[in-house]
């Protein structure tokens, strides 16, 4: 189970935007939940002409670590991020559900990242070492997946391959549910 954070200790937030999110203008985010999906009005951020793309989904692994009397506290959130997140065709519910799916792999991701960080122990000796290549392998790691998911399923073209990265999240989730 991730550590909460003590309230009204300093922090230092680490919030690194998935390659779609361009700007960190609009703070308001949205948690992910597995009983509250995507809709089309939670995106509504102004589409990029000139973005081949029908939409773009930005979500974020949201991460707070800190040390507090030689105890390390962690906080990892999955973040959907209205203002950055748009489309130009709020009328597909194919174009929804793979976007669903970006922001249900981000939530993967978080989850691996809290199991990763629990490892790392609760003292702060040699943490800021181990923190920053923890957090920066589960950024890239985070990273090449949701490219992996755009190429193999063609941005949501191929439904079975989409179906297939469906089945597999929905899985990964199931086994990740520790950490939730």
């Amino acid at each position: 189970m991730p550590y909460p954070t003590p309230a009204g200790s300093p922090s230092t937030s680490i919030i690194i935007p998935n390659k779609a999110s361009h700007s960190v203008s609009n703070t308001e985010q949205l948690a992910w939940s597995a009983t509250r999906k995507l809709n089309w009005e939670d995106f509504r951020g102004t589409p990029e002409s000139t973005n081949p793309h029908h939409a773009l989904t930005a979500a974020n692994l949201a991460v707070d670590a800190r040390c507090k009397d030689n105890t390390f506290y962690y906080e990892v959130k999955c973040v959907f991020l209205p203002g950055e997140s748009w489309s130009k065709n709020k009328k597909s519910e194919k174009l929804l559900a793979h976007e669903q799916l970006h922001f249900d792999l981000t939530e993967v991701h978080a989850r691996m990242l809290r199991r990763e960080l629990k490892e790392l122990g609760m003292s702060c000796g040699n943490l800021k070492t181990n923190l920053n290549s923890t957090v920066g392998d589960a950024f890239k790691a985070w990273k090449a997946e949701q490219d992996q998911f755009d190429k193999a399923s063609r941005h949501g073209i191929d439904i079975q391959v989409q179906q297939d990265w469906n089945d597999r999240i929905a899985q990964r989730l199931q086994e990740l549910d520790a950490w939730k």
